[in-house]
C-alpha cells in the first residue's frame, strides 16, 4: 500500500477527454435500381466522425489527467520532475485538441472553450492535496469549485449550440467529476478498486461526446 507524502503544492493543466465509440456494418441485400429510398450513412458520417473523435479525446482526458495526478503523487507534490512535467504537457496537449475538434466547428469557440476546458484540472489538484495532507476545508472547496465549473461550464456550451440545455452539459460534467475524485480517493488510500474505479469514469465519457456531439450536429444540420 503506497504512501503519500505531504505536497509542497500541486498545480497541473489539463483538458477534457471522450472514449470509443462502435460502430457496426451489416450487410445489405441488393436494392432495386428503381428503390428511391434514400440511404444514410450513419457509420462514416460527420456526425460519427465527430462523435468517434470526442469519445478518443475525453476518454484520453481522464486517463492522462489521472497518470499527471499520479505522478505527482509519487513524486510528492514536486512538479519540477521531468516525469511530472511531461505527464502535464501531454495532458494539455490533450485538452489543445479537444479545442481544436471543437473550433473545426464554431472557430470562435476555440480558445473560450480552451481556456475554461483547463481551468477545471487545478480543482482536481486541490482536492487531491487537501485530502493528501489532511485538510478537508480544501478538498470541499475543491469540490465546490468543481459543482460552480460544470454550471459555467454547461452555459458556455448552451450559449454556442442552444440545442444542448445548459443543466443538461452540467450534469455530464458533474459525474465527470464525482467518478474521477472517487478514483483519486482509492488512490490516495492505495486501495487496488482505483483501477476499477478509473475505468469507471472513463467509461462515462462516450455518454458525454454522444450529447455534445448530438448536439453540435443539430445545430449544424449534419447527420
Amino acid at each position: 500500500m503506497r504512501k503519500t507524502t505531504a505536497f509542497a503544492g500541486l498545480g497541473l493543466a489539463a483538458a477534457l477527454v471522450l472514449s470509443g465509440c462502435a460502430t457496426a456494418t451489416e450487410a445489405e441485400a441488393p436494392m432495386d435500381e428503381t428503390d428511391e429510398t434514400v440511404m444514410i450513412d450513419t457509420v462514416n458520417s460527420d456526425g460519427s466522425a465527430l462523435r468517434a473523435q470526442l469519445t478518443a479525446l475525453l476518454a484520453d482526458h481522464v486517463y492522462l489527467a489521472a497518470a499527471a495526478i499520479d505522478q505527482a503523487i509519487a513524486d510528492g507534490g514536486d512538479l519540477t520532475t521531468a516525469d511530472v512535467q511531461a505527464a502535464v504537457a501531454v495532458l494539455d496537449e490533450n485538452s489543445v485538441e479537444v479545442a481544436a475538434l471543437v473550433g473545426s466547428a464554431y472557430p470562435d469557440a476555440e480558445q473560450p472553450f480552451l481556456d475554461s476546458w483547463r481551468s477545471h484540472i487545478p480543482f482536481f489538484v486541490n482536492y487531491t492535496l487537501g485530502k493528501a495532507t489532511g485538510d478537508e476545508a480544501a478538498a470541499e472547496q475543491a469540490v465546490a469549485d468543481l459543482n460552480g465549473y460544470a454550471v459555467s461550464f454547461g452555459q458556455l456550451i448552451n450559449s454556442v449550440v442552444p440545442e444542448l440545455p445548459a443543466e443538461a452539459v452540467q450534469g455530464e460534467l458533474e459525474m465527470h467529476a464525482v467518478s474521477l475524485l472517487a478514483a483519486i480517493d482509492a488512490n490516495l488510500a492505495g486501495d487496488p478498486a482505483y483501477f476499477s474505479l478509473l475505468k469507471e469514469a472513463a467509461g462515462h465519457m462516450p455518454m458525454t461526446a454522444t450529447a455534445l456531439a448530438g448536439g453540435i450536429a443539430a445545430n449544424l444540420g449534419i447527420q
